[in-house]
């Protein structure tokens, strides 16, 4: 469990990191183009909001695909190599 934990935590911040990555891209070309730097508060905010869910669907998927081969490696048997 300390692992999904852990999981959570990374991936949010994986996506923290890589939105923040974008958007600073996005207003360095805004910058580039207008001449006038373009890092509005609500969209900072809504990355950080975003990034959050995505991290927390990736460890959800991740849980979901391990249970998954739990799930099927009990149902079948280990099949004999001649």
């Amino acid at each position: 469990m300390i692992a999904y934990i852990k999981l959570l935590m990374y991936s949010c911040f994986f996506c923290i990191a890589l939105g923040f990555i974008l958007l600073g891209v996005g207003a360095f070309f805004i910058f580039l183009t207008k001449g006038y730097l373009f890092f509005p508060l609500y969209h900072v905010k809504r990355m950080l909001v975003f990034s959050c869910i995505a991290g927390t669907a990736i460890t959800l998927a991740t849980i979901v695909f391990n249970l998954i081969d739990k799930f099927n490696t009990r149902k079948k048997p280990p099949s004999d190599s001649v």
